[in-house]
């Protein structure tokens, strides 16, 4: 349910148009395990999976001052208010 609400959100890094992927961010994670799937947020191939983007250098973000707490809250308030 709520990751198939995040795809249908904009990218929350360079705001492309949905569907996006939803990545799940790395809070407090254990290792070898995937994060819950409350902690993920709408992001484009390029600013998810692009050599620019949070897998590869991760230089997208520095590009738009972006990060995973503040998209997470962000998608947060906009799905649920």
């Amino acid at each position: 349910d709520h990751m198939g609400r995040v795809k249908e959100l904009p990218c929350g890094v360079c705001g492309a148009s949905a569907p996006t992927s939803a990545h799940h961010i790395l809070v407090d994670r254990i290792p070898g395990r995937k994060s819950p799937d409350w902690l993920t947020i709408p992001l484009c191939w390029s600013c998810h999976q692009g050599p620019n983007g949070i897998h590869g250098d991760k230089s997208l973000w520095r590009v738009y001052k972006a990060n995973e707490a503040q998209i997470l809250n962000d998608t947060l308030e906009t799905l649920y208010g």
